[in-house]
């Protein structure tokens, strides 16, 4: 069954995933994620639209209280502030138990490291810890809190968006451990495996025992959904083969958006079926480039010694050392002109702008998307 009475979008359902992933937040050993569930997915792959449009639905069928952040929805701002708000606009919208409101003071904020989240109207009051704040919200929705986060790995480029991070564990704790009241579980989701897995990687990180898994991408189900929903509008010789529109699909990265892009076209303006296989046969590397094109976009528009940086950062991966004399030496290089550390760290620094490098730690840097480095390197092969 399809959706598509949310702005117009084409939209397939995949309650059953909700259902498998509702069922893993639990505190079973065997066949729950009691330490916390990391799903790591591709860029513009419908995670996040999944989360809203499946996952919260089912979470609250079931009786659960979910509170969703995205610490992408102002990229901008602190994750720990972020996550704060995002505290303080779930206590603000839940009534008060009038018991309890009888004999405390009402809550005025939430606190996370240095960063505080005021709740609106309340001039005199208790100021809540992450952990006060998540214990208020599971007394007051009398249910089990599930804590979503989407792009996670985001939390980990600020000192109070890390603090959150330890502090949402030592609730899970609080919480999990006692011998009744909510619970409380964790998901976070993330489209840079590698910043999820620093979350978790040694026992000095806040979800250490957790695992990355992968969130399945929209696979067969999706593309028959799509090509039922096409094909009726199309002549009889024009219509479209699911075979080959799943195998474009796999060429596209599993990208609904640029799916319904493609198979858009070749139903209004190409020969249906047979102009979308062609197109398999003889231009694969034309339905790839869709997915790279707003890389060279972002490309296009650097400068040469932000390029450099970038070509050295894709090379060296995990041990790429910007400041090291070596380093700059081969930036420069291949800039074709003399540079500096400093240099180096305002090209870093814009390209943290543009959105195209991040810091999950003091002297780190990373690809904010990794599928950027299969492009770069194509295109470096090239000249």
């Amino acid at each position: 069954m399809t959706d598509s009475s949310n702005r117009g979008a084409f939209y397939v359902p995949r309650r059953e995933l909700a259902e498998v992933i509702a069922g893993r937040l639990s505190l079973d050993p065997l066949m729950g994620s009691p330490s916390g569930l990391m799903l790591a997915a591709p860029r513009r792959t419908g995670k996040s639209t999944f989360l809203r449009r499946d996952l919260l639905p089912v979470l609250k069928a079931r009786g659960d209280h979910p509170v969703l952040v995205d610490l992408w929805s102002d990229r901008k701002a602190d994750p720990g502030q972020l996550i704060a708000d995002a505290l303080a606009a779930e206590i603000a919208a839940m009534p008060s138990p009038i018991e309890r409101a009888a004999r405390a003071l009402p809550i005025r904020s939430i606190s996370i490291g240095g960063l505080s989240a005021e709740i609106g109207g309340v001039a005199e009051g208790r100021n809540l810890t992450l952990t006060d704040a998540l214990l208020e919200i599971g007394d007051r929705a009398k249910a089990d809190v599930v804590f979503i986060i989407d792009e996670a790995q985001q939390a980990v480029t600020s000192e109070a968006g890390l603090d959150a991070m330890f502090a949402l564990k030592a609730a899970r704790d609080a919480m999990n451990q006692r011998p009744e009241g909510a619970r409380l579980f964790v998901l976070c989701t993330g489209s840079n495996r590698d910043g999820l897995a620093g979350l978790l990687s040694t026992n000095q990180q806040p979800f250490y025992g957790a695992r990355v898994e992968d969130f399945p991408t929209l696979g067969r189900p999706y593309v028959e959904a799509l090509v039922a929903a096409i094909n009726p509008r199309l002549a009889e010789d024009n219509k479209l083969d699911p075979e080959d529109v799943a195998q474009a699909f796999r060429l596209l990265g599993h990208r609904p958006e640029k799916l319904v892009e493609v198979v858009q076209q070749h139903a209004a303006w190409l020969p249906g079926s047979a102009g979308l296989k062609r197109t398999l046969q003889e231009r694969a590397d034309e339905l790839r480039a869709r997915v790279w094109d707003q890389y060279g976009s972002d490309f296009d528009g650097l400068t040469v010694l932000q390029r450099a940086v970038l070509e050295v950062l894709i090379r060296d991966g995990s041990d790429f050392a910007p400041f090291h004399e070596k380093t700059v030496q081969r930036i420069a290089g291949i800039a074709g002109r003399k540079t500096s550390a400093q240099a180096v760290q305002k090209a870093l620094d814009a390209l943290r702008d543009r959105q195209l490098v991040w810091r999950p730690g003091r002297g780190r840097y990373a690809l904010e998307d990794p599928d950027m480095r299969d492009w770069l390197l194509a295109r470096m092969e090239k000249g």
